[in-house]
């Protein structure tokens, strides 16, 4: 999440931590559904507090 805040695409996270934007992917949706969200804006706003 903390790359995700920092404005990286799915790819490019991939390639920084060594596996496939798929798993990023996957990663991102469970991280989502954790949070009570479907995209990246509002999960992030949840995490900084800000809905």
């Amino acid at each position: 999440m903390r790359l995700l805040g920092q404005g990286l695409k799915t790819a490019a996270i991939g390639h920084l931590l060594g596996c496939s934007p798929r798993t990023v992917a996957k990663h991102l949706e469970h991280a989502y559904a954790k949070l009570g969200s479907n995209n990246r804006v509002d999960a992030l706003r949840r995490l900084r507090g800000e809905g």
